[in-house]
């Protein structure tokens, strides 16, 4: 076999590349009018967790598709996202820039972090994959991130060292807009949707952790 055969570990890895590369694109151009970042992000998602196990089909349709299923719960949630995470900015800035700060604000701040991680890590693919009220999604998003707490310290690592890696230099910083987004999104579809399907699995028998 090959290196340049149909099935190849390299044609496959380009072919997955360039799918990731196309995710991109339509993953920013919906983004552009801002608000919609939040649909944007849920449409990826609904693409890259079929792709993690190869079943997505024609990627730009799937997209459109899951951008207008999303479109309400995703904006109501960016409208939620962004002033979190700019006030979690503002307030490692004041720590950082600080003379004498108290050691209760640094905690109240670490706090705060984990608060907005958990509650957002996993609530844009809960949204792409089930339907559900928008604040049975921010719960189950928080339920998975303590239920399983080593794969989301793994996701978070992931994600910083994917982060770090992009902001490297300026050639890392050009592949990185070209696919750093939903390269990332895909990291986190990849660890989320085993836990998904683990979670479906335990409901079938019991009451699991995604509530309805």
């Amino acid at each position: 076999m090959g290196i340049f055969s149909q099935n190849s570990g390299f044609v496959k890895f380009v072919n997955r590349a360039l799918d990731v590369l196309w995710l991109n694109i339509l993953w920013i151009v919906f983004c552009l009018p801002i608000i919609t970042i939040g649909a944007s992000t849920c449409a990826a998602y609904s693409v890259t967790l079929k792709m993690v196990d190869e079943e997505e089909g024609y990627i730009g349709r799937q997209f459109v598709k899951a951008f207008k299923d999303n479109f309400k719960q995703g904006t109501i949630m960016w409208l939620i996202t962004a002033p979190s995470i700019y006030l979690d900015f503002l307030m490692f800035q004041f720590i950082l820039k600080g003379d004498d700060v108290h050691f209760l604000i640094i905690v109240g701040a670490i706090i705060y972090t984990a608060l907005v991680v958990t509650s957002n890590l996993y609530t844009y693919p809960l949204i792409a994959r089930y339907e559900n009220k928008l604040i049975n999604m921010i719960k189950n998003s928080m339920a998975i991130s303590v239920q399983f707490f080593g794969k989301t310290i793994f996701l978070c690592f992931l994600i910083l060292l994917e982060v770090l890696l992009i902001l490297w230099n300026k050639w890392t910083l050009f592949v990185g807009i070209l696919i750093g987004p939903e390269f990332i999104v895909y990291t986190v579809s990849g660890i989320s949707k085993r836990i998904f399907q683990k979670i479906e699995k335990g409901t079938s028998q019991s009451s699991g952790t995604i509530n309805q």
